[in-house]
């Protein structure tokens, strides 16, 4: 009996010793995801989709919160159906919100308020509501709840477009209902990425009308991204001013928004580029009595880089394909032919999407030690 309490003891030492080790992401100590900075913007890491068990997720709020700073996330948003009974808490509709807010007190975390109002096949998250009991937000006509949305102010963006069964093979609703509502600018944004989902019909409409890219992980259960070292949440990367929720509204409404799904980023290239070039160290150097320029590239990021040579020159060591693998060093011979102080090595990024079926077309200047 001894033998099998010892051995059962034993178990539960293992067990809570792994369950408490910090699995890292890219071998860099750190489950955090980690994306720089661009000139003249915080690169705000926000999932502004996500559900407690206020309406049909599995957790508290105060776990989301718990999750976010485990990821690194800067900026999440409690959006649970507003529509949804809350027998439980007297039909108190921003319960979820302020219990995050409490838990993220003394943290970096913004938690920024929202619902996700949804009272028919059409599903819409609306950001920084003021009154989330408000009952028109509960109306089943879509236009109506998102009518009621902007008079508080709020930013209301089109979940999952491609989800519901209403628009056969995730085929985008060009009808005149939406496309009104797109063109008056009554929802201001879209989820183009919602989990792993992504619709290039929403891309090709938020390009059409101008709407904010938006990714989320919609998430209901518990999450598991922080214990695989390779894996993440889907993201808007909100480049803002400042790290507040005014800052993150200034900036949705500018449309300064990226997207991280999966090793994509999704957006324009107008902050792509920006992401690049600071996610890595770049030096050159001529091997030894030959016109080989060797390019060496330090990437300080989570994002691995797939790239297609396109400059004149071919390489030495590689296919015109090689990868700039994340937190790692990658060496890439360049046959110049003759010894330029500088000359430009122009790729295209595969995984960086600028548009629907369009990867970016990136110049690399590079100076070479002589």
């Amino acid at each position: 009996m001894k033998k099998q309490i010892l051995f059962f003891l034993s178990i539960c030492l293992i067990t809570g010793n792994l369950l408490s080790q910090t699995v890292s992401r890219n071998e860099t100590n750190t489950a955090k995801i980690q994306l720089p900075d661009i000139p003249g913007f915080i690169t705000m890491k926000c999932d502004f989709h996500m559900h407690t068990i206020f309406s049909d997720g599995v957790v508290w709020p105060t776990v989301r919160v718990q999750e976010a700073l485990a990821e690194g996330l800067d900026a999440i948003s409690i959006t649970d159906h507003v529509e949804w009974g809350r027998k439980y808490v007297e039909h108190n509709h921003a319960v979820g919100y302020e219990m995050a807010k409490k838990s993220a007190g003394g943290t970096d975390l913004v938690v920024v308020p929202g619902g996700e109002i949804s009272a028919s096949p059409d599903h819409f998250n609306a950001l920084f509501l003021t009154d989330q009991n408000e009952v028109a937000l509960e109306d089943t006509i879509p236009a109506k709840r998102i009518a009621a949305s902007n008079k508080q102010g709020a930013f209301v963006f089109w979940n999952h477009p491609g989800w519901t069964s209403k628009y056969k093979d995730g085929n985008m609703p060009w009808d005149k209902e939406f496309i009104s509502l797109a063109e008056n600018k009554e929802f201001k944004g879209i989820e183009v990425c919602n989990g792993d989902g992504y619709w290039e019909g929403a891309f090709k409409l938020a390009h059409e009308y101008g709407l904010t890219l938006i990714g989320n992980s919609d998430i209901h259960g518990v999450s598991y991204y922080k214990y695989l070292p390779d894996k993440h949440r889907t993201i808007t990367l909100v480049f803002a001013k400042e790290r507040s929720v005014e800052g993150i509204r200034e900036a949705l409404l500018d449309k300064r928004t990226a997207i991280y799904q999966g090793d994509h980023l999704i957006g324009d290239e107008i902050f792509l580029g920006p992401l690049f070039f600071e996610s890595v160290e770049i030096e050159a150097i001529y091997g030894k009595g030959t016109t080989i320029a060797w390019i060496t590239i330090k990437n300080n990021s989570d994002m691995d880089y797939y790239c297609e040579n396109k400059s004149p020159y071919s390489l030495y060591n590689s296919t015109h394909f090689f990868t700039i693998k994340a937190h790692s060093t990658t060496r890439i011979g360049v046959k110049v032919n003759e010894n330029l102080a500088e000359f430009e090595f122009d790729l295209i990024i595969h995984n960086l999407i600028t548009a629907p079926g369009e990867s970016m077309k990136l110049t690399i200047p590079v100076s070479v030690k002589l």
